[in-house]
């Protein structure tokens, strides 16, 4: 008889938690974006075909061989200081599939950068170009997610890093 009010109380709990679990997964698949992100949003995915068909032309250096397959979390921040998630999945010869107006809970990799970095890189004739000149120039920064990709992109900002104060990009 003891057995069953535990297993009652511990039905109410299991419920409770479910409640909890799918609540706040609501909240985060509706969280705010910034009002000028639906229309970065729609310039981003114009760019992408252009990005698209000129990255296989564009030497990105180790960096690139490192986004290559990465689940990407990118985050643009405006002047305001709001901050707008696009997320999107590098394939093997470094375009950009899956783009998304949210971010990825399976991601691998965190992209930051400005709002004009982002904009100058949407509306390039050659975004490949704009973008590897960026990624060398510090103005789009890489974070692993998960603590193998957190100490590779460790290395390998920390590299960059150096060969910046160097000049040799």
């Amino acid at each position: 008889m003891e057995a069953l009010r535990y297993s009652t109380q511990f039905r109410w709990f299991g419920v409770f938690l479910a409640f909890l679990v799918i609540t706040s997964g609501v909240a985060t698949a509706q969280s705010a974006q910034p009002e000028w992100a639906d229309e970065a949003f729609a310039e981003f995915g114009g760019m992408v075909a252009t990005y698209n068909e000129s990255i296989t032309a564009v030497d990105l250096g180790v960096a690139g061989d490192q986004l290559a397959n990465e689940r990407v979390n990118l985050v643009v921040t405006g002047t305001d200081g709001e901050t707008a998630t696009f997320s999107f999945r590098m394939d093997g010869q470094l375009r950009m599939t899956e783009l998304a107006q949210e971010s990825r809970s399976d991601a691998t990799l965190r992209m930051s950068t400005d709002r004009e970095t982002f904009n100058e890189t949407l509306t390039a004739d050659n975004p490949a170009i704009v973008f590897r000149d960026a990624v060398a120039g510090g103005d789009i920064r890489f974070s692993g997610l998960g603590t193998g990709n957190a100490i590779k992109w460790t290395v390998i900002n920390s590299a960059a890093g150096i060969a910046r104060m160097l000049g040799l990009f």
